[in-house]
């Protein structure tokens, strides 16, 4: 059963609850359930919470599950310019999810982050964009 349209305006409402960890149950969720509507409020999530590396982290997965492009430039700013580790791990992962030249390119970047477990990230997301790559690949020549 699909959650009801006043379900997620309530969901999306709590990206901004004074609570955290609500807060990050939000994205989380939003993430999970794929919702489109929620792209814009979480990259204000991203914005509004530059001190909470779990927030940012959340918010960031969230935008990967969702797989919308739109947010790859908050993410790449996110992985080059935050000093969390959670949350530039996150923002890994999403680049890795949502693929395309712009998030190959900043991955690529990240091999030389100077964080071994950034860079050991950013060559799993590119190896698992290889591998997603070659297999639509194969599936168009059969």
């Amino acid at each position: 059963m699909k959650p009801t349209g006043r379900y997620m305006e309530k969901l999306i409402a709590s990206l901004r609850h004074e609570d955290p960890t609500i807060r990050r149950r939000a994205a989380w969720l939003l993430g999970k359930l794929k919702e489109k509507s929620a792209v814009l409020p979480l990259l204000h999530c991203l914005m509004e919470n530059g001190n909470d590396p779990y927030i940012l982290a959340d918010a960031a997965l969230a935008l990967g599950e969702i797989g919308d492009r739109q947010a790859t430039a908050h993410l790449i700013f996110l992985l080059q310019h935050n000093s969390f580790l959670p949350a530039r791990l996150a923002a890994v992962e999403a680049l890795g999810r949502l693929g395309g030249n712009r998030a190959r390119e900043a991955l690529t970047e990240a091999l030389k982050d100077q964080n071994q477990v950034v860079r050991i990230a950013a060559a799993e997301a590119l190896h698992a964009l290889d591998f997603k790559n070659s297999v639509r690949s194969k599936e168009s020549r059969s």
